[in-house]
């Protein structure tokens, strides 16, 4: 019998991590835009039996409405596997563990093209355990899938497996928006890389790239072809977001601009982009030359940034950790492939060990209170659950109207669509209600949290709390009792 390596014993304690943790969290509810992106729209196609393809308008009044923008493939394909092994929160979890599996197989593929072999551990599991990563799998994020298959078109670039990659594309520009916008870049660097091999790019080089991007090409052309001749403009309707509107002035830029900054260094990220301007400074200075694959990785990451710093100055877009993904990953490799090749830093086994000391410590960076946080991308916010089970067996056991209850982001909504039961027992999300559910969880305007501080306004009812986790329950003193 054959010993484990070093490497296939990492491996193997990385795939038991993420089983492990798929136990522990199989009975979460969705939290977050988990529940419009899957369950919301996963329960249309599982209630219509799959007989349309395009959700109601946002002005429909319906509880379930289309983003549009956003593919519909996620919802499909939750409500097939409800469909064959039944309406249960584990599904979508179990799922994500499937994913998992493809994502460990193909990232260790991946660093293997590019960082030395005694470094290649240390490199995967960096990547594997980044709090973003290790979250968004926990939640069964849609980005974690469009993660996975952001990894598996880039090895399919690389290692030119034209059906890796027509697959890959599937998934990731069939997930939302963001992976179109990852694909679009991939095409590019994509074409980059075959520029830089043959020193020109050609016709039927060209149309050999193209290839496998066609299938997705066309898929996506039609769902929005029909979406726009039976729905319009994605942004006609939007329940008065101001999210795709211009900023509103200089002042408004700024401050989008320090989101941005934020949610790209937090959770523990901010090592690794100042030991990216390190590489930087050193490559620059030693005049070093980088191979094709590097440039390209540095192409890739430069455009997905240079992207999202336009849409810092042309939307409102709030920025979630999550949706740098890609870029971190890209920029994760950069470093390491410079520390390790071109930079021969001396002592990289200590940096890769603080490297990962800060990703695990950026599970802990919790943020004052009027400061807004990627909960989904934090593993701090797995005491929620619990939290929130407490708030709602209260509410049912004190026998609390759900008419007169409202509440902030994640616990607003009918509970069915995050829970899968509770089926009518429906919270509004303006607090002008008798009472109000308060969580830090839900991120709500700093105008509202002073105002829930105030005595003369709100009475606080009754609080549960885990770890960083609270909800608190308030009553609105403005609304008259009604006594029996």
């Amino acid at each position: 019998m054959k010993y484990l390596n070093k490497s296939q014993i990492i491996l193997l304690l990385i795939t038991i991590g993420y089983v492990v943790l798929t136990i522990l969290t199989a009975n979460n509810c969705y939290i977050g835009d988990n529940i419009q992106q899957i369950s919301k729209e996963a329960h249309w196609f599982y209630q219509t039996n799959f007989t349309s393809l395009l959700m109601p308008a946002q002005d429909s009044g319906s509880q379930i409405v289309a983003t549009g923008y956003h593919p519909p493939l996620m919802g499909f394909m939750t409500a097939i596997l409800w469909k064959v092994f039944g309406y249960q929160l584990w599904v979508s979890h179990v799922f994500a563990l499937i994913w998992a599996l493809i994502l460990i197989f193909n990232v260790w593929k991946l660093i293997n093209l590019f960082i030395p072999e005694k470094f290649a551990v240390w490199a995967f599991v960096i990547v594997l355990l980044e709090p973003t990563v290790l979250t968004q799998f926990s939640i069964a994020s849609p980005d974690f899938i469009l993660f996975t298959a952001f990894i598996v078109s880039l090895r399919a670039v690389f290692e030119k497996k034209s059906w890796l990659l027509v697959v890959g594309l599937f998934f990731l520009c069939g997930i939302n928006m963001r992976g179109i916008f990852v694909g679009a870049i991939l095409f590019i660097s994509h074409c980059y890389f075959v520029y830089l091999q043959d020193k020109k790019l050609g016709i039927r080089s060209l149309l050999n790239i193209i290839l496998p991007y066609l299938p997705i090409l066309i898929l996506l052309a039609v769902y929005f072809i029909y979406y726009f001749t039976q729905r319009g403009w994605f942004f006609t309707n939007t329940n008065g977001s101001d999210h795709y509107t211009m900023p509103a002035g200089v002042s408004r830029i700024i401050r989008h601009l320090a989101e941005f900054g934020l949610r790209t260094v937090e959770n523990g990220r901010i090592l690794i982009w100042l030991l990216g301007f390190y590489v930087t400074f050193k490559v620059l200075k030693s005049k070093s030359s980088l191979s094709i694959q590097t440039k390209t990785l540095l192409l890739f990451w430069a455009l997905l940034t240079a992207l999202y710093l336009l849409f810092v100055g042309i939307t409102q877009m709030p920025f979630s950790a999550r949706y740098f993904m890609p870029q971190y990953f890209l920029l994760t490799m950069l470093v390491m492939i410079g520390l390790t090749t071109i930079v021969e830093f001396k002592r990289n086994t200590l940096v890769f060990i603080l490297i990962l000391i800060f990703e695990l410590t950026g599970n802990c960076w919790i943020y004052p209170e009027m400061i807004a946080k990627s909960w989904d991308c934090t593993m701090a916010h797995l005491p929620y659950y619990e939290v929130r089970k407490e708030c709602f067996n209260y509410i049912d056991q004190q026998k609390l109207d759900y008419n007169e209850i409202s509440a902030g982001f994640s616990l607003y909504g009918d509970r069915k669509f995050a829970e899968l039961k509770n089926s009518g027992k429906a919270i509004d999300n303006e607090p002008n209600k008798k009472y109000f559910i308060y969580s830090n969880i839900s991120n709500v305007e700093d105008s509202l949290v002073y105002a829930l501080k105030n005595k003369t306004q709100w009475e606080p009812v009754k609080r549960f709390e885990k770890g960083v986790i609270f909800i608190q329950i308030y009553r609105n003193l403005s609304v008259k009792r009604i006594e029996p």
